[in-house]
């Protein structure tokens, strides 16, 4: 059962190396909808805005971008706020202190790294709600192209081939072993194809990926022939009835039904 506002953001504060108090009652307000995006991000970032020093500033980033991950985890059905939030951040000036620049608020400064430590590095074989939540709401954040695609589209490659390249082809070679990899990989890869497919299928990037060992024998990174292959895969998914969960066949049902939506805009 997801928390509450409240109780969410209150037990936030109350840890000692939690975030500002200013912070945390910023997100709590937007998730209420009593502030726009734009006054939740001045009062977001005020803190770390009114640093003395660089040092302090730069080193405040990460206990913020925390509290949007988290919040993001904890609440899916306000991604769109925050998604508004992020945008209304990178539109701030960039805080100069003593005329030096410490933070370029248009880069989201650290926000990749966060990711890339918090979210990114995930254990294939460990499944959460909270995982594919943030999955989604980083999907979000690539659609609308707020955040490097080198850093953050690129993370939708592993997902994709941990869910629809790792098992074998066919149903009937399914152990234990792949369909817990099915049940727990392809509500979080469909995620991405659900919130930014349009994005992956103009993408022809290999974003400096290694090739990997698995169903995919061609290059790494994105194209249309991988596309097909996960689309397919996606397929086979959706047919394993009794096999895998309910949950999995659905969401990889309605992840074909993106991937042809794309398709046929494309053609059209």
């Amino acid at each position: 059962m997801a928390p509450s506002i409240d109780s969410f953001i209150d037990k936030r504060i109350a840890d000692k190396w939690g975030p500002s108090r200013n912070e945390a009652n910023a997100i709590r307000e937007v998730l209420r909808g009593s502030i726009d995006a734009e006054e939740a991000a001045a009062r977001f970032t005020r803190d770390i805005n009114a640093s003395r020093t660089v040092e302090a500033s730069r080193g405040s980033l990460w206990g913020m971008w925390k509290l949007l991950e988290d919040t993001a985890r904890n609440f899916p059905e306000h991604h769109a706020k925050l998604v508004k939030l992020v945008d209304a951040i990178r539109q701030l000036p960039d805080l100069v202190i003593r005329g030096e620049t410490a933070v370029k608020w248009p880069e989201l400064p650290i926000l990749a790294e966060l990711w890339g430590e918090n979210v990114f590095d995930r254990d294939e074989l460990a499944y959460s709600e909270e995982q594919v939540s943030i999955i989604a709401f980083t999907a979000r954040l690539c659609a609308l192209q707020l955040v490097d695609a080198n850093d953050f589209l690129s993370a939708a490659e592993l997902d994709l081939y941990a869910a629809f390249e790792k098992t074998p082809a066919a149903g009937s070679a399914l152990k234990a072993g792949d369909v817990q990899r099915l049940n727990i990989n392809v509500p979080i890869a469909a995620q991405w194809i659900l919130h930014a497919g349009e994005v992956i299928y103009n993408c022809e990037e290999g974003f400096g990926l290694e090739a990997r060992d698995g169903l995919w024998t061609g290059q790494p990174g994105f194209s249309y022939g991988r596309w097909k292959l996960w689309k397919e895969r996606a397929e086979w998914v959706a047919s394993l009835n009794g096999v895998v969960r309910r949950e999995t066949i659905d969401v990889a049902r309605k992840m074909v039904e993106r991937m042809s939506q794309i398709e046929s805009d494309d053609a059209s």
